[in-house]
Order: structure tokens, then C-alpha cells, then sequence
């Protein structure tokens, strides 16, 4: 990049001016000796003065040619230096004459594309097309008098493509004309790569690939304004798989994961280019679907959804079959901005899981006066709380043959000052939702343990009391919190029966093992409630911290007409006597069912054939024995 047409005519200068001197010098020689013979000139020295004089523009001359080469030879350095800073840029840089020619360009411009663009044009360099887009970028920098800058993508010689950001300004001599435009262009193409992966980790689920809540928000609002430019409804359907948790508690979290991905995968397939899948978390995803608002159409594609989900799946050695329920709303009836649509579509949505799950449910206006009867049940409850609005109810557990029971279950009741009695499945749903089981289940077992000292003083004798706890109560400190209760009441460990949920019991949380184990240390028995509604299989039964096992009442009432319940009820019978465990049916109410069970080898039985779930004092009144 060095200026070679400066260096030559620098040399042709020093030339000049040396030739110069010399005639100068003889000049004035000439005049002093013009009189004698030339010949002996030698014999009579010219005085010093003379010479002096006539030496001296010769000094002068041979300074100044001195100087210039110093100056030279240092703006040479100068130069050099200046073209390795320049080449060892990473940049490409490069300088065009005012006819387009490049007349500069640093190694990066002339090996980075495979490409010597020295002395030549865009045009000999790139495609027509591109060429021409060069030249009017060019030629408006110039007529502008100002920086331009652009991106593009370019492709070397290789194949590879490179995308390039490039500033262009137009460069003045020492006159102010502009004699041409300097070019810097960056290779941004792993820079862009990094800013995609970045947009794209802002905008999507990490785990599923989808839409998350912020794209979710940018794309709905866009479609809404759509729909409403072109007069089209949209529907929103509120997916959600059932029962998700139990799969989490009892495979894994790693096995949820996997699961989640292929429901993400099947949504995707089963939609078109123009709807929108997003995933709100947890299990939860949200399906929106430009210019659907008919009925019909709608119930085909939830039941299409809910049929590609509902397909068995493979993962890391489990077969597993997961349903869905899904909630609609449509736009303009069921709301006309984003947050009303979802939120009336959520509603849709609890209202499909109570009617039975694996299905879908429309909005209906009569479900926002449910939702908000949830959330003053919700405060209410706080309220029933702090005013201690809760009782306590026991059923008997009867040996089978044996006329007195000798076990018994507490059941919590809360009778609503306007609503009346308020069924657990609901109140306790939003106590653990909302965290208020546990400070509940404190209460609720100190009231059971000093209602079974009670009876006993009042000649009630009974083996053990069971009491209902939520895997939510079973955090840090739980064993010692049981544990400090019974030592203050004077209870001894082994007449207590703590009941926990299937789901609860395999989570395979460690925590959860530990408190258990601590509490059966000091006697405390744990049984398995609603065996057999969870996701456990009977093979793991025998790793179950627990000494007693709970038919679930589903397959007890219809013990005798459906064979699958026959078949499971038996199973689990034998499959706990083969491991020493007892068993208990719930929900037995004839005679029929109690004569089945005895036959299949069932220990214990609870149900109204037996007794109805009595307070304290009537239980008492009951059962005091003589």
C-alpha cells in the first residue's frame, strides 16, 4: 500500500537540486579567474571568501537533500508501519477512486474473499446485480458527502457465505475535493449467528422449542389486530395434560422432560403453518388459531389434538398414555383482547378437568362467576382458617368377621357459614394450591391425636388413628414437628397412621424418603391412600417405606360387574399379602362387595356398610365399650 509515485518524485528532486549546486558553484568560479591564463589558474588560489561564497548554495541545497531523504525514509517507515496495522486489521478495508477502481485494499481484503480486487471495478469482482448495487452505494456516498452503512451477504470462493457489515464514507484530499471512498466491511456472520440464538432463546420454551409467554404475546396481539382488520374470528384452546405431576413424581423429572417434547412435537404436527403453539410452563400450552370460530370445526380439531396426544409413548424404557383437557374461547364473543381470551379459556379449561378430564369445554359466561366463587372460596377459606371453622369426623375400619372396629380414619369437614358444607376435593385442592395445608394439616392432626387420647380415657379402645397428609406437608422438619406433638401429648408413636398419596410416596424426592423414614423409626406407620389412581406399577410396591395399603373405592364399586376392577383389587391383595402388607378397601355399601372381598383375601374394610364418618362425641356414644 506503499505510495510509490511520492517516492519517485522525490528522487527525481534530489537529482535536480544536485545538479543545480553544481552549476551554481561553477558560476561563481567563473568570474574571479576570467583574467588569467587558464592554464596556470592553479598558481593563484582564489581567496577562501570566494570559495565560501560560491560553495554555499551547494551546502544549502545538500541540507535541504539530506532533510528530504531523513523525511522520506521516515514517512517510509511510517507507511510500512502503517500498512501492517492495516493488514493485520480483521477487517477488510479498502479505498476507491472516484471511477470505482480500488485502489487500496488490506490483506483481508484481498485473500478474504478469495479475490485480488486491486486495480479493478465491482464489476469485474461480483455479479451484475451486485456490482451495480456497489456503484449506487458508491456514488450516493460521494453526491451525499456522508457515511453510508449496510449489511450483506457474499459468497467466497469456497462456497461459504459471509455476511458483511460495511461502512462506507468518501475521502477528501488537502483541497476539500473528493478524490474517492474508503470502505471498511466486517465479517458479522457468527456475531449475527450468536444474536439469533439469543432472539431466539428471549422468544422460545428451552425446552420444547415452542413460543413462549413474550412471543406468545407479540404474535396474539399481531393476529388479533389481524382478525379485527379482516372481520375473522380466532379461537384460543387452553391445553393441558392431566395428571402431568404424578408422572414427574413417579418417573422422574428427566422422563417429564422427554414426555413434554413429544406432546410439543405432536401440537406442531397437528396445526397448521398460520396457528401459534406456544407453552406457558409446567404443562400448560396454548394454542391460537386464526380464523376458526366455528363450533364444529373446532370440536374436530380439540378432539384431533386430544387424539394425538392420547397415543401411547416410548420413553427411556416406560410405555406410558397420558390424556389431555383443553379449554376455548373465541374471539369476538368470549372476549376481545389477549388477556380476556386466555383467561376465559383457562376457565374453559377447569371447567373440561372437572367434568372428567380428556376432554374440552367452551367458555361460558356462567364459568367467570365460578372462577370468581374459586376466589372468594379461596379467601374464605383464610377466613375459616384463622377462625378455626373446621371439624373433625372418624370412620371405623372393621377387620373383616369382627363386629368392633378397632382402627379409625379422621376426616376433615368445613361447613361454610352461607355455603354449607364445602366438600374436601374442593377446599383442600386450593388449601395446598395456595399453601395453607400445611398450618391445616398442623391443626388437623393435633385435634385427631387428642381426640383418640379422649376416647380412650372414655373407654373408646382403638388400635391406631390414620391421618391424611399432603405431600406438601412433607418438607424440612416435618418428622420433627410430628414428632415434638406426639412427645407434648404424651402419644405414643405406634397408634399413629399417616396416609399419603401413591403419587406422593414414589416422587422419589429424597426429602421426602427421609422424613418418612425418620417418623417409622419412632414407630410412626405410613399407608398408601387411593391405591391404584396413580402412575405406580405393583412390581414397585415392595419399595414403598409403608405397612399398609388402601384400595381406592373406584375399583371397589364396581368390584362385582366390571372385571378390570375385579382383576386390579385382586392383584393388589395378593401382590401386598406376597410382601406382608395389610389391606384395607375403602368405600364398601353391600354385602355383595364385602362377600368378593373376603374371598380375594382382603384385611380390613371401611364404607357405610360399616359406619358413616361420626364426630368425636358420637363416636363415643357408638362405639364405648361396656
Amino acid at each position: 500500500m506503499t505510495n510509490s509515485v511520492f517516492a519517485a518524485r522525490q528522487r527525481s528532486w534530489s537529482g535536480v537540486a544536485l545538479v543545480l549546486s553544481g552549476l551554481l558553484a561553477i558560476a561563481l568560479l567563473i568570474p574571479s579567474t576570467r583574467f588569467q591564463a587558464w592554464h596556470a589558474w592553479w598558481l593563484h588560489p582564489v581567496p577562501a571568501f570566494w570559495i565560501l561564497v560560491a560553495l554555499l548554495p551547494a551546502l544549502v541545497l545538500l541540507v535541504i537533500l539530506i532533510s528530504h531523504r531523513y523525511y522520506a525514509l521516515r514517512d517510509r517507515e511510517r507507511l510500512a508501519l502503517l500498512d501492517n496495522i492495516v493488514d493485520s486489521m480483521p477487517d477488510v478495508v479498502f479505498l476507491k477512486d472516484l471511477d470505482g477502481v480500488y485502489c487500496i485494499a488490506n490483506q483481508r481484503a484481498r485473500t478474504g474473499t478469495g479475490i485480488d480486487p486491486l486495480n479493478k471495478t465491482d464489476f469485474e469482482l461480483f455479479e451484475p446485480d451486485v456490482a451495480r448495487r456497489h456503484r449506487d452505494v458508491d456514488l450516493e456516498t460521494i453526491r451525499l458527502g456522508k457515511g453510508h452503512r449496510n449489511e450483506e451477504w457474499v459468497s467466497t470462493r469456497d462456497g461459504k457465505k459471509l455476511l458483511l457489515e460495511t461502512s462506507k464514507t468518501p475521502l477528501y484530499n488537502a483541497m476539500g475535493r473528493c478524490i474517492g471512498v474508503l470502505g471498511v466491511s466486517r465479517d458479522i456472520t457468527e456475531l449475527r449467528k450468536a444474536q439469533n440464538n439469543l432472539e431466539h432463546i428471549a422468544h422460545h420454551d428451552a425446552l420444547t422449542g415452542l413460543a413462549n409467554r413474550t412471543l406468545l404475546s407479540k404474535k396474539f396481539d399481531f393476529a388479533l389486530r389481524l382478525a379485527r382488520r379482516r372481520d375473522e374470528p380466532l379461537a384460543v384452546i387452553f391445553f393441558d395434560l392431566d395428571r402431568f405431576k404424578d408422572i414427574n413424581d413417579t418417573l422422574g423429572h428427566d422422563v417429564g422432560d422427554l414426555l413434554l417434547q413429544e406432546v410439543a412435537l405432536r401440537l406442531r404436527r397437528n396445526l397448521r403453518d398460520s396457528d401459534l403453539c406456544a407453552r406457558l410452563g409446567g404443562d400448560e400450552f396454548i394454542l391460537v388459531l386464526p380464523g376458526s370460530g366455528e363450533r364444529e370445526e373446532l370440536q374436530r380439531k380439540a378432539n384431533q389434538l386430544l387424539r394425538a396426544v392420547s397415543r401411547p409413548y416410548e420413553i427411556k424404557g416406560h410405555v406410558l398414555t397420558v390424556f389431555a383437557s383443553a379449554g376455548i374461547s373465541i374471539f369476538p364473543e368470549d372476549g376481545r383482547d389477549v388477556e380476556t381470551l386466555i383467561r376465559h379459556a383457562d376457565a374453559a379449561l377447569h371447567q373440561a378437568k372437572e367434568n372428567g378430564r380428556n376432554g374440552f369445554f367452551f367458555y361460558e359466561r356462567s364459568l367467570t362467576d365460578s372462577l370468581y366463587s374459586r376466589m372468594t372460596l379461596e379467601q374464605d377459606l383464610r377466613h375459616a382458617l384463622e377462625q378455626r371453622q373446621f371439624t373433625m369426623v372418624y370412620q371405623p375400619q372393621f377387620r373383616l368377621g369382627e363386629a368392633r372396629p378397632r382402627r379409625v380414619e379422621a376426616l376433615m369437614r368445613w361447613h361454610h357459614p352461607r355455603r354449607g358444607n364445602i366438600s374436601p376435593l374442593e377446599f383442600i385442592a386450593i388449601a395446598e394450591t395456595t399453601g395453607m395445608i400445611i398450618e391445616i394439616g398442623e391443626w388437623a392432626m393435633e385435634t385427631a391425636c387428642r381426640q383418640f387420647l379422649t376416647w380412650r380415657q372414655q373407654n373408646v379402645r382403638l388400635d391406631k388413628i390414620a391421618i391424611n397428609v399432603s405431600a406438601i406437608q412433607i418438607n424440612s422438619g416435618f418428622a420433627d414437628r410430628v414428632l415434638l406433638l406426639l412427645k407434648e401429648l404424651d402419644f405414643d408413636p405406634r397408634s399413629l397412621e399417616l396416609e399419603i398419596t401413591e403419587t406422593a410416596m414414589m416422587s422419589g424426592i429424597i426429602e421426602v424418603n427421609r422424613q418418612i423414614n425418620q417418623l417409622r423409626a419412632h414407630g410412626v406407620e405410613f399407608s398408601i391412600d387411593d391405591f391404584g389412581t396413580g402412575y405406580s406399577s405393583l412390581s414397585k410396591i415392595k419399595s414403598m417405606p409403608v405397612s399398609l395399603l388402601k384400595i381406592d373405592q373406584s375399583f371397589v364399586r364396581d368390584i362385582n360387574d366390571d372385571i378390570n376392577d375385579y382383576e386390579i383389587a385382586r392383584a393388589v391383595i395378593l401382590m401386598a399379602k406376597s410382601l406382608g402388607l395389610t389391606v384395607v378397601a375403602e368405600g364398601v355399601e353391600n354385602q355383595a362387595q364385602e362377600s368378593t372381598l373376603q374371598r380375594l383375601g382382603c384385611d380390613w374394610v371401611q364404607g357405610y356398610l360399616y359406619g358413616m364418618p361420626l364426630t368425636g362425641e358420637a363416636f363415643v356414644e357408638t362405639y364405648r365399650q361396656s
